[in-house]
């Protein structure tokens, strides 16, 4: 059990204490058998994020089947990974993992797939961002879908000050990284409050020339935080729109 294993019991009850020691030692189980398995071979960076982006395209299937045809599904495909071969010798190279983590869960997939539309499905520029919305959104439901301990404590966050503590925890970030996060936490009445004052995918975006994409990977924060029981998630402003910060501002419901 984590060092915290005994204030984690004072604030939470006997079963749900022995739920969340098993759900985070079953995962670190998992982990460690994935990464041993991944010491066999080692790839390179482009191979890692290419094998993202093909499983995002999976995942993602039944919506791209739904706004582009079946028929179409191995196209899309097809010319996604034409444009993530012709940037991935440019990709930043990120060092903290919540960083890399955050950065490669959106950025190859959003952009190979805005140009694949533009470029290979001919689409309006209007018409290429309502899909993207549409695909990008389908795709972070069922990716957090499949997070078992991240759901666990996020849909405690309103009923634990524990829980909504590792739930904050989530929102810090490692240095200072060209292509990183940056938060601060002020004081607020709302339960989790979080200002979110330096983001990877907005720089990233911009460099690449397709600024407009950026707010459509703000909108997933509103899908994954349906997974928030008991609160709510308010948001006024973004980087991606031009403000200084993203405000982050969950209340109880």
């Amino acid at each position: 059990m984590p060092r915290n294993s005994t204030c984690l019991r004072e604030c939470l009850g006997r079963r749900e204490f022995l739920i969340a020691g098993g759900v985070l030692l079953g995962t670190t189980i998992v982990a460690s058998n994935i990464a041993f398995v991944g010491c066999a071979k080692k790839r390179s960076e482009a191979d890692i994020h290419r094998g993202r982006v093909i499983g995002y395209q999976k995942l993602s299937r039944p919506k791209i089947d739904e706004l582009l045809g079946p028929e179409n599904y191995g196209r899309c495909c097809k010319a996604m990974l034409k444009e993530y071969d012709q940037f991935a010798p440019r990709l930043p190279l990120i060092k903290g993992k919540r960083n890399r983590n955050t950065f490669y869960a959106s950025a190859p997939f959003m952009l190979s797939l805005y140009r694949a539309l533009r470029g290979e499905f001919a689409f309006s520029q209007d018409n290429a961002l309502d899909i993207l919305n549409e695909v990008t959104s389908y795709e972070v439901l069922k990716d957090w879908e499949n997070r078992a301990v991240t759901k666990f404590v996020m849909s405690r966050a309103a009923e634990s000050e524990v829980f909504r503590k590792l739930t904050l925890k989530g929102f810090e970030w490692e240095g200072e990284e060209e292509y990183g996060w940056a938060s601060e936490f002020p004081e607020s009445d709302a339960h989790i409050a979080v200002n979110i004052t330096r983001c990877g995918l907005v720089k990233w975006f911009r460099e690449q020339g397709v600024p407009e994409i950026a707010p459509i990977a703000c909108k997933g924060d509103f899908v994954w935080a349906k997974f928030m029981t008991g609160l709510k998630l308010i948001r006024t402003k973004t980087l991606a729109e031009g403000y200084d910060i993203c405000d982050f501002r969950y209340v109880k419901i």
